[in-house]
């Protein structure tokens, strides 16, 4: 791919450069031992995003992988205003005049070949993209089912509460019930140690008229 992309480059051909990059990365993927490829690249990109990529591992390139001012100088490249502009040396100037009128590259026979490549890569594209879909189907469904039994606990505990709040409401009423019945219990045990002289009286409150009453009414069923 980088004479492919030589040959672009010197013949001034337009071509999608990430289009080339996908599908080496694609066809990298099919591979059983694979390292992805244009990682400075891919880093740039996500620094330029502003994707965190705290915790990956950092892979300091190599001399030889590093393009600066000079190393284009030497592929014959020179920036004029502004504008980096190709001037081949003179002994390659014949060379590259001679390949531009030629019908048929030198590296035709590799474009023909690349069909079968092209084909093959697209191939395991669609299986990674088939394996990726069925994945998901997967996890949705699994998903689902786990929110219908979160959703069916949710309403057994809510029939609980509301059984939990009726019976506290009846306790509640009971409870009271039976503290006044043991208050007007003491208070008919104290007037009757009072006419037995027992003790010297029998202190009268402001609700004893009412608990009499009281007392005669059971509580509400």
């Amino acid at each position: 791919m980088q004479v492919f992309l030589m040959w672009c480059i010197l013949s001034k051909i337009e071509f999608c450069f990430p289009l080339l990059m996908l599908k080496t990365m694609v066809r990298a993927f099919s591979q059983k031992k694979f390292v992805l490829p244009f990682g400075s690249i891919l880093t740039k990109v996500f620094q330029h995003c502003q994707i965190r990529l705290e915790g990956e591992i950092a892979t300091k390139l190599k001399k030889e992988d590093t393009y600066n001012k000079s190393t284009l100088n030497r592929m014959g490249w020179k920036k004029q205003e502004g504008i980096w502009t190709y001037c081949p040396k003179v002994d390659q100037a014949p060379r590259i005049a001679r390949e531009e009128q030629e019908d048929n590259p030198p590296w035709e026979a590799q474009e023909q070949a690349a069909p079968a490549q092209s084909s093959s890569s697209n191939t395991d594209y669609d299986k990674m993209m088939e394996f990726m879909r069925s994945q998901f189907a997967s996890m949705q469904a699994s998903l689902d089912d786990k929110f219908k039994q979160v959703n069916t606990r949710l309403g057994r505990l809510e029939q609980d509460h509301k059984i939990l709040h009726s019976e506290y409401e009846n306790v509640d009423d009971t409870v009271y019930y039976d503290l006044r019945v043991v208050k007007r219990r003491l208070k008919r045990m104290e007037r009757k140690l009072a006419d037995s002289k027992t003790i010297d009286r029998c202190e009268e409150t402001s609700g004893d008229e009412s608990e009499e009453s009281d007392s005669k009414t059971p509580p509400d069923a």
